[in-house]
């Protein structure tokens, strides 16, 4: 692999990367799709994560849940009397904000079976009116005939920290957490306020974008963004797009006065539209934000039908609680293409100290899995805190996924995050010589290719070619390494339909051989590979990956195969299976050390 023509090899790869470029979020042609038209006046969406959209109905003054599993069933009606006119969903609750009530409130699950709680009492004339939820817990909310927004913390204080704002009204945070957008009903206006100083009492509002004018005025409303930092913006007669710049990137235009949106979707690339006329939905070439996991307590998000059990094996996600004696560190920038944040989660034991030299920790990439095509950093968060109550500083990354960028895009986002870490390392306290990394499923894939592939330049991105990027050993949890051959190839050419690596590659393996082989792990495997142990469930693949170990075993390079007996794909994230894993994991890193 690293004696080939490099230069064959950008050319393959640039005109993937440049098609991609040109290609908009909101995909030519896109169809509009009505998802139900009886609301008397739909408004601000919430999706968990999990399959379910929360829809309320001002005029109706009910609250609505849609099972987005089940496209069939009929909607729920979950709350009667309250007339709600923006939700948010985190940390498995739902936010509401109650117009009428002039309040914040909370719904606990199971949602059905509960009243909300007051978070937040305002004054009887202070309606708040949308509201979105940062991972902290924090409550932004837009107080429309005061002209401000409202910060609400977790255990209901309140600081108004943008004043004298023009009619604002639709409200939403960027993926870092660092900036906050405001629409203006009345001028059109999006503003953006920088969080840089999150205790100070006012921030200062910028002008960002501008919403056109129609004859119906702007009516700039709810907004969301995706997971790139684009804005979705709400205005008298369709959705428009912008770039975290400010550029006008897209729009879409429903049959009906579109009033707020909200990206969800068991992919997480469907937008959702609240119109006029009703729900409506369309398909993205964008992914959006995941609702942030529970820190105090179990994962609650996967729907009850979902948890069964194996083999005498509970599949009920296992606890994302953060106990006291872990330092979270969340949605920290660790690397920034153009306009493109990437984020990382770092955790680690909070007794360390930066400035303690001789108990330098050592560090996990945490790599999440998804087939290349969904998923996110906090689905493996469970895992990164479990290793880190182990004395190890581990950063959960999120990478760009398929709709958002061909390969290479994602193997030089995890080059980038070791990169990050190595130059950070006084910061976290961590041994720049101790970085490894564990990926599971399509994030073990890459893992394979960080170890495999380190001096491989066209694996990372241009800033870090001349960067140190090596893994200090490598854990892969049932994940692919051959990508050019074998079963992932095969079904790229034999059902391209169904292929998760043809949306990843931008085709199979014949028409995109050279990116095909520039993500084979198993073909730059060589002498300097770290050693790396490879995880699978019985009831998953353990053959999987065989022809690796056998080559790393006749170069000398350290590896094994540890097969968990009742297991299945995936088992690393599950109560029963959690701990066996994160010990296996452990106990080969102090081997390799």
């Amino acid at each position: 692999m690293r004696c080939r023509n490099g230069l064959s090899v950008l050319l393959a790869i640039l005109p993937t990367i440049n098609a991609f470029a040109e290609r908009p979020v909101v995909p030519k042609g896109t169809t509009i799709q009505l998802v139900d038209a009886d609301f008397e006046l739909a408004d601000g969406a919430a999706w968990d994560g999990a399959g379910q959209l929360f829809v309320p109905d001002v005029k109706r003054k009910s609250l609505r849940l849609y099972n987005l599993r089940k496209p069939d069933q009929k909607p729920r009606t979950l709350i009667e009397g309250i007339a709600i006119s923006g939700t948010a969903f985190q940390h498995g609750r739902l936010y509401l904000s109650d117009n009428q009530g002039a309040r914040i409130a909370v719904l606990e699950p199971p949602y059905a079976k509960q009243t909300p709680k007051t978070l937040a009492q305002f004054d009887a004339t202070e309606r708040p009116n949308d509201l979105t939820v940062d991972v902290q817990g924090n409550v932004y909310v837009t107080l429309t005939r005061q002209g401000a927004i409202r910060k609400v913390s977790p255990s209901g204080g309140t600081t108004d920290i943008a004043t004298g704002l023009i009619s604002p009204n639709g409200i939403a945070i960027a993926p870092s957490g660092q900036q906050l957008y405001c629409s203006s009903a009345k001028t059109g206006k999006i503003y953006r306020i920088d969080l840089v100083q999150p205790n100070a009492p006012e921030q200062a509002a910028t002008v960002l974008a501008q919403l056109p004018e129609t004859a119906d005025g702007f009516r700039g409303d709810g907004m969301c963004v995706d997971r790139a930092g684009n804005i979705y913006v709400t205005g008298a007669k369709a959705v428009h797009v912008f770039s975290p710049n400010g550029n006008h990137i897209g729009e879409l235009s429903p049959d009906h006065r579109p009033i707020n949106a909200i990206i969800g979707g068991n992919t997480l690339k469907t937008i959702y539209l609240s119109t006029f006329g009703g729900l409506y939905a369309a398909d993205l070439n964008a992914v959006g934000v995941a609702p942030a996991p529970r820190m105090d307590g179990p994962e609650t998000n996967q729907p009850e039908s979902d948890k069964h059990r194996v083999d005498g094996h509970s599949d009920s996600p296992t606890s994302t609680a953060i106990g006291e004696g872990i330092r979270a560190d969340l949605n920290l920038v660790y690397h920034r293409d153009g306009e493109r944040d990437l984020l990382m989660d770092v955790f680690r034991p909070s007794s360390q100290s930066p400035s303690d030299s001789d108990r330098l920790l050592p560090a996990i990439v945490v790599v999440h899995g998804g087939g290349w095509q969904k998923g996110d950093k906090t689905k493996f968060r469970a895992l990164a805190l479990r290793l880190a109550e182990k004395g190890y500083a581990t950063a959960a990354i999120e990478y760009r996924l398929a709709g958002e960028a061909y390969f290479p895009a994602a193997i030089r986002d995890c080059n980038a995050a070791t990169a990050y870490l190595r130059k950070h390392a006084s910061d976290f306290g961590i041994d720049p010589k101790q970085i490894a990394a564990v990926g599971g499923s399509a994030g073990g894939h890459l893992v394979g290719l960080m170890a495999a592939g380190d001096d491989n330049a066209e694996l990372k991105h241009p800033a870090h070619r001349n960067t140190d990027t090596s893994l200090s050993a490598a854990v892969v949890l049932a994940g692919p390494l051959e990508i050019a051959s074998g079963s992932v190839a095969e079904k790229s050419i034999e059902n391209p339909q169904s292929s998760n690596a043809v949306a990843w590659m931008g085709g199979d393996a014949e028409q995109k051989n050279e990116l095909y082989r520039l993500a084979d792990a198993y073909e730059q495997v060589d002498k300097s590979m770290p050693p790396t142990l490879f995880i699978s469930g019985s009831l998953d693949n353990p053959a999987r990956n065989e022809k690796t170990r056998s080559r790393m075993k006749q170069l000398g390079r350290p590896t094994g195969l540890v097969i968990h007996e009742g297991a299945k794909h995936g088992h690393w994230n599950r109560a029963d299976w959690i701990e066996q894993v994160v010990n296996d994991i452990d106990q080969f890193l102090k081997q390799s050390q």
